[in-house]
């Protein structure tokens, strides 16, 4: 089939289905069609994945929250997506905007654009990519085809019987119960935001047995370090954090784990994340001891205008409370002032993008919505004691 024909069958399949398409000669971008107004192609974040992927009919998931459908014919590649079968929040589409470096003023209607390709479950998508890939392979596939590996799943069999275990022994037992008390105790330390207690135990944390997580000693590292995040991210969310920044931290970790390389800088990382969740937890107990509704509601205004210069009279309007009413019911409950509390989520948003992304100082200031680099330097250094730069130094365990 040559470039005219394929164009037009690839121009049809993003008409009928809805899905931006692409068609690549090899891996040059010959047609891009989307009915969604993109400012930014979000597949430029994960292309040289996409572009590797030689199976005649696949699929790759970006952020495990984005779907791309991928067929080979012959030289050219065609990649249908991103869609997701999760209907993510406004903050999430605009850290990707941000990670996409595109425009303020192009935001709003890129954020609008994305939303319409939400919603779609991955075997929609594959069955659509069957159906591209008949039409110019001329090849049956069914969506088992494409999901499922015998041989694969012939290998978890297997491997499990392998692993079937007949005599645990007493050496094995103590030292689950001994990594079991050291788990709770860290439990513990979190749930309470004991900061303090857990830097001086940090012996401990490296020294909890995780079991044979798997066969080769990193992959058993970035095993057992998701199982602790997952153990302590449940933790900060039942100490009274709000569930959805802690699933965008409990991502951010687990793809920061999942691009190490190094058993150290793992570990290293698994230490960080701990005391973050601690620290996180002892600040709401610190400003919001009575973890009330008013508070869980200012949280998640903040959290989804947070690329904006939010001003407290922002606030009370979208409460529907007088400012000084709100203000003074703020600092009542939390004993801190309102505005010192927009401060204190944008610097944790700013940690967050210094750690897990390498965009410069100034684009995340400008992201975060301060007035200038040096307004957002001097307001990290008085919440953290130190300075944007010297955070990422201090934290940078490679990428």
């Amino acid at each position: 089939m040559n470039q005219e024909e394929l164009i037009y069958i690839s121009r049809q399949f993003a008409n009928m289905f809805g899905f931006p398409v692409r068609l690549y000669d090899k891996n040059e971008l010959v047609f891009f069609c989307s009915t969604a107004n993109l400012a930014v192609d979000p597949v430029s974040l994960c292309l040289d994945k996409i572009l590797g992927k030689s199976e005649e009919v696949s699929y790759y998931i970006y952020d495990d929250a984005f779907y791309y459908g991928i067929v080979n014919c012959g030289e050219y590649k065609f990649v249908a997506g991103p869609v997701s079968e999760l209907k993510l929040s406004d903050h999430e589409f605009k850290k990707l905007s941000f990670l996409l470096d595109i425009a303020g003023t192009d935001i709003p209607l890129f954020v609008t654009s994305m939303k319409s390709l939400t919603g779609i479950h991955l075997d929609t998508l594959i069955q659509s990519i069957i159906l591209y890939n008949f039409s110019v392979n001329r090849t049956m596939y069914n969506i088992s085809d494409i999901r499922i590996s015998n041989s694969e799943q012939n290998n978890i069999s297997s491997n499990i019987k392998e692993a079937e275990i007949s005599d645990i022994g007493e050496k094995l037992f103590t030292n689950n119960l001994r990594s079991y008390e050291i788990e709770n105790d860290m439990i513990k330390k979190v749930m309470n935001g004991d900061v303090e207690g857990l830097i001086d135990g940090a012996t401990k944390i490296p020294s909890v047995s995780s079991g044979n997580l798997a066969p080769h000693l990193l992959r058993h590292t970035k095993n057992f370090f998701i199982k602790l995040e997952t153990i302590i991210s449940r933790t900060a969310i039942g100490a009274g954090l709000d569930v959805d920044e802690i699933f965008s931290i409990e991502e951010m970790y687990i793809r920061k784990c999942e691009s190490l390389d190094n058993i150290d800088r793992i570990k290293n990382l698994q230490y960080h994340m701990v005391i973050d969740y601690a620290d996180r937890v002892k600040k709401l107990k610190q400003y919001n001891g009575q973890n009330s509704k008013l508070i869980n509601e200012i949280s998640k205004y903040i959290r989804a205008n947070i690329s904006e210069p939010i001003k407290t009279s922002d606030i009370a309007d979208y409460m529907g409370k007088s400012r000084g009413g709100l203000t003074t019911e703020f600092k009542k409950q939390t004993g801190m002032n309102l505005s010192d509390f927009i401060k204190l989520k944008k610097i944790q948003e700013a940690q967050e993008l210094l750690y897990s992304t390498d965009k410069s100082l100034v684009m995340i200031s400008d992201y975060l919505g301060f007035s200038s680099q040096s307004h957002f330097t001097r307001i990290f250094k008085e919440i953290t004691g130190i300075t944007p730069k010297e955070y990422r130094d201090s934290n940078h365990i490679g990428k």
